[in-house]
This record gives structure tokens, sequence and C-alpha cells, in this order.
């Protein structure tokens, strides 16, 4: 695949045209540092949850494009968001994409086998391997906080803003659990989170409560109408992720 052309075919057939869309922004600001742009999560592998999912993005950039660490020139970024701004991401969320350079940040593992989709360019960092994996999940779940979350506060956007960041906290733990109970962690994170959900037994206590909190999602979304749902989604994914601290203390007790 050369430099400049872009591929999408790898992603959902609802991704496809976004995708492409919002590569061809990214290759024309950032074409003199471009390394690669790969696309993974849910629009890659499946089980996408309308309004909820976000299409996923890692930018590779060679380093003398950031002014500090992660950080890219101020009007760099304006210029990119306005153009994507002209892109309706539906029926995805939103648009998410880290800008990374050919080293690997701290505490991050490389794309993982068979879950991304190189859309352009190359692969600027060696993959992760499966110890990798399970070194990573194990320093999550160690890391695991379940404090309470804020709702003394109120107004437009913001319960549904609290809905999208949980969810962005327990479908990672529910990977990272399965890819230590599992004996190839690589084919656990390749999975979409049905099947990663079937993986774990439904009488067991991660078991029942992640099947809780899928159906409390779909059941909030894509509409995000009413309070109590989106309360629901944030109660059940509380009660997985206790769940899995207490699977990972027994665990680690073994």
């Amino acid at each position: 695949m050369s430099q400049k052309s872009i591929d999408v075919s790898g992603l959902l057939p609802a991704a496809q045209p976004i995708a492409a869309q919002v590569a061809a922004i990214y290759i024309k600001h950032t074409a003199p540092w471009f390394i690669g742009l790969l696309a993974h999560g849910s629009a890659v592998k499946g089980g996408m949850i309308p309004n909820c999912s976000d299409i996923d993005f890692q930018l590779y950039l060679h380093a003398d494009a950031y002014v500090s660490p992660a950080e890219l020139p101020l009007a760099l970024g304006m210029a990119i968001y306005q153009e994507l701004t002209q892109i309706n991401p539906t029926p995805f969320s939103k648009i998410q994409c880290y800008a990374l350079t050919d080293q690997l940040r701290p505490d991050w593992v490389g794309p993982i086998p068979g879950a991304y989709h190189l859309v352009a360019g190359e692969v600027a960092v060696p993959l992760a391997t499966a110890a990798e994996l399970r070194q990573a999940a194990r320093r999550d779940l160690t890391n695991l906080k379940t404090n309470a979350i804020s709702l003394l506060s109120h107004g437009p956007g913001r319960l549904e803003r609290h809905v999208r960041l949980h969810c962005t906290r327990v479908w990672p733990v529910l990977y990272q659990v399965a890819a230590l109970q599992q004996d190839d962690p690589i084919r656990v994170w390749n999975l979409p989170k049905p099947a990663v959900i079937d993986l774990l037994p439904p009488e067991s206590d991660l078991g029942q409560t992640i099947r809780r909190f899928d159906q409390t999602v779909w059941h909030y979304y894509p509409d995000e109408r009413l309070v109590d749902d989106g309360l629901q989604v944030l109660e059940t994914g509380m009660v997985f992720l206790l769940a899995a601290k207490a699977w990972w203390a027994g665990y680690n007790a073994d």
C-alpha cells in the first residue's frame, strides 16, 4: 500500500465512507509527517452499538510534527477539526483519534494482530504480543478504580457523557478479564464484544453482571432519551467493575 492510498475495505460497511473521508483529511493536513493511519475497535471487529460506539483511529506521525509529547500545533488541530465537523459519524457516536509517533508511549502496547485495519501508510510500532497483552491486563486490573460517579451536577449532555465514558471503562475490563481467563489473548481481542461476553459463564458473577450491563446499554441506545435508562447503565457497569475487581483479587490469591 502506498503512503497516500486509502483502503477502508477492512471496516464495517457503515464505517467505510466515514473512514475514507477522515483519512483524506488527516493525510491532507499531516502529509509532511505522515507515517500511517489505522482503525480499530468495533468499526473493524463488529459489535458496534449505534450512537454509542466510536470509530477509533491511531494516526502515526514523525516526532517533529509535535510541539511537545502527544501535542500537535494548535493551528494544525484547528484546521483538521474544521473539516472533521463536516462529517456525519452516524450510526457511530463520534470520530476518535490518537496521534502517536513511532515510539510506543509508556504502558501502551502496539496494535493487536488481527484487531486493526491499516487504512493508509504503514504501522509504525511493533505489534502487541500475547505476553504484552497479559501483562497490560494484569497492570490495568491491579489499578482498576471503582470510585463512585459524581451525579450532583446537571446540564445538557452531562448524563450522556457520563454513560459514554463509563462504557469506555467497562468494555476494556471485559477484554482484560477474558484475556487472562483464555489461552490466547490475541484471539480474545480479535472478537467483537458479544463473543467475548459469551466466554464468561452465565452463572458466574462476571457473566451475570456483564450481560446485565450489555442489556442496559442496548436499552439506552441509540436514543439516549430516558434518564432512568442512563442511570441503569451506570449502575450495572459499576456492579460489573466491582465483580471484576473481586475476581482479580481472587485470581491473584490463587
